[in-house]
């Protein structure tokens, strides 16, 4: 039994892979193929300019590049290069064997096992194109997580979330009886038990931005323009009602 053989046996995948000969994997819940459909079309026409400006010699990051399905989509959006990352060992087990069966030469699309909070940004180098999908909301640091996106970007950085759904401000103190400030920017905590395959590993508090404070932690990271994509019908609903969100970083 072959690699991919013993994948297709075991649990279902998290993308909608269309294997050479015709067949889709199982995914793991019906929902996913309309996210990643969603999320690929509402990205593709800029990652593709960028990668165009860039000329052949363009090179993409696909930081938490799972089981590297948009690291395949930047290779076909005109990346020469591209270096998908990714914390769990069985998520770059099943990167690997789709690049095997899709006959991608490692020096096109390398993978690399590592931590973004323990990795250097030195270590990754710079790229025309990064990719920051579905991490910073199962994270404790988000802002460590932007500043590595931000580090590593040339050109344009993607950043793809689920938000809250806290549109008015939050009041708390600041620091002296009576006195009270307004943020427009707030997060949710969601406590992670480490048992859920898209999260961070372990149990670790994840902090879920609304749509301002996305906006504010890329400004804060040091991109200079940023822009929300603006979802169409057909889309998947989260998109369309603001729970999930796509921002341009430049």
């Amino acid at each position: 039994m072959t690699s991919l053989e013993q994948e297709l046996k075991g649990l279902p995948w998290i993308y909608p892979w269309r294997l050479r000969d015709g067949n889709e994997v199982r995914v793991a819940n019906s929902e996913l193929p309309s996210i990643h459909r969603t999320r690929a079309e509402l990205i593709e026409p800029r990652v593709r300019a960028a990668l165009a400006v860039a000329g052949p010699d363009a090179t993409a990051l696909d930081l938490a590049c799972n089981e590297g399905w948009f690291s395949h989509r930047l290779l076909d959006w005109g990346a020469s290069r591209v270096v998908g990352v990714d914390v769990r060992v069985k998520n770059l087990q099943r990167a690997a064997v789709m690049r095997d069966h899709f006959d991608i030469p490692p020096e096109r699309l390398e993978l690399r096992q590592a931590d973004v909070f323990e990795i250097e940004p030195t270590a990754l180098g710079m790229y025309d194109v990064v990719l920051l999908l579905g991490l910073i909301y199962h994270v404790e640091n988000p802002m460590v997580v932007m500043r590595l996106a931000r580090a590593c970007t040339q050109s344009l950085c993607v950043i793809e979330s689920q938000l809250t759904q806290q549109t008015q401000p939050i009041v708390h103190g600041l620091g002296q009886s009576g006195e009270f400030h307004e943020s427009k920017g707030s997060f949710a905590v969601q406590l992670e038990r480490g048992d859920n395959a898209l999260a961070s590993t372990g149990r670790v508090l994840s902090l879920i931005p609304n749509r301002i404070a996305l906006e504010q932690m890329a400004q804060v990271a040091g991109f200079d323009v940023v822009e929300f994509a603006t979802p169409q019908a057909g889309h998947n609903p989260q998109y369309i009602s603001g729970d999930r969100a796509v921002l341009f970083a430049s």
